[in-house]
């Protein structure tokens, strides 16, 4: 690989990597994590108005360093599981300021100024994407903005001021399903996606009755085999996942048990194993279950 392909992998990798909102799904999933193909009905009247989801961009100290950060306040009638907004290159930007965007650039990549030529043909752009349940009256406060289409957080707002709001993605739960739903701010449409997903997802396996449902709105799986299953559940605090603990516990998982906040390890009699990990950024729950090992058997 010669020393220019390099500089573009290096930017796509900072600057240009997309995430899911649960990441990929193992090929033991059930059929519940899987969409539902409906008919599509683009022209349908939006259930979530832009107007509905009033946000704001500001400069503000997280961990005790300063980031460009995205909040929003969810005032329509449905628990939004995910919100993403992308901005695009404001038009009439001056030499100066790209320049001394593309400066920023290159002491990221180490790119040459040969590298750059290219870099300045991609447009400017940055989204924020929350990936959390934000129930109705409720809002999403210091979320970090990134670059592109990528993971590097946004540290300077002279740099937001450079671009301006072009699509919004919303996910909301309706029912028993999340629907998705698009706003692009050029042409002031809203577009409603065909497709589905199923809000609450448990498998009906044998290990799905080996661990207490969680009490929240949105669960998704990962991995649901005969011998090992995983999910994440979303819109849960840190008091909630201290509860479900207990929950775990009545279960029986009371041996060899190795817990700090927001984590608990253990067994039970029968040698099944429940791992549960708190995420405090999108207020979700990562768990699973294991089967016991029939080695020796």
């Amino acid at each position: 690989m010669n020393k220019r392909v390099k500089k573009l992998v290096a930017f796509s990798l900072i600057f240009g990597m997309c995430m899911g909102f649960a990441g990929c799904s193992s090929s033991g999933t059930s059929d519940t994590s899987k969409s539902i193909s409906k008919s599509s009905n683009n022209a349908a009247k939006e259930k979530i108005s832009i107007q509905d989801i009033p946000w704001n961009v500001d400069e503000g100290i997280v961990d005790g360093t300063r980031f460009v950060l995205f909040d929003y306040t969810n005032n329509s009638k449905y628990p939004i599981t995910e919100l993403k907004i992308s901005f695009k290159e404001k038009s009439g930007l001056t030499a100066d300021e790209k320049n001394k965007f593309y400066s920023f650039i290159q002491s990221e990549t180490d790119a040459s100024d040969e590298d750059m030529e290219e870099y300045k043909e991609v447009p400017i752009s940055m989204h924020a994407d929350v990936k959390k349940v934000v129930d109705p009256g409720d809002s999403a406060s210091n979320n970090k903005m990134c670059y592109y289409q990528g993971y590097r957080y946004v540290m300077d707002i002279s740099h937001y001021n450079m671009v301006e709001p072009d699509i919004v993605t919303i996910k909301y739960v309706d029912g028993d399903e999340i629907h998705t739903e698009n706003y692009d701010y050029r042409s002031k449409k809203y577009n409603n996606e065909s497709k589905t997903q199923i809000a609450y997802q448990w498998s009906d396996k044998d290990l799905g009755s080996k661990i207490p449902k969680p009490e929240v709105k949105v669960v998704e799986l990962s991995n649901d085999s005969e011998r090992y299953y995983s999910f994440t559940a979303y819109g849960m605090s840190l008091e909630q996942f201290n509860d479900y603990v207990k929950k775990c516990e009545e279960h029986g998982y009371t041996v060899d048990v190795y817990q700090h906040e927001g984590y608990y390890r253990a067994y039970n009699n029968e040698g099944y194993r429940i791992l549960l990990d708190y995420n405090e950024d999108n207020c979700s729950m990562s768990g699973s279950v294991d089967a016991p090992s029939t080695e020796g058997k």
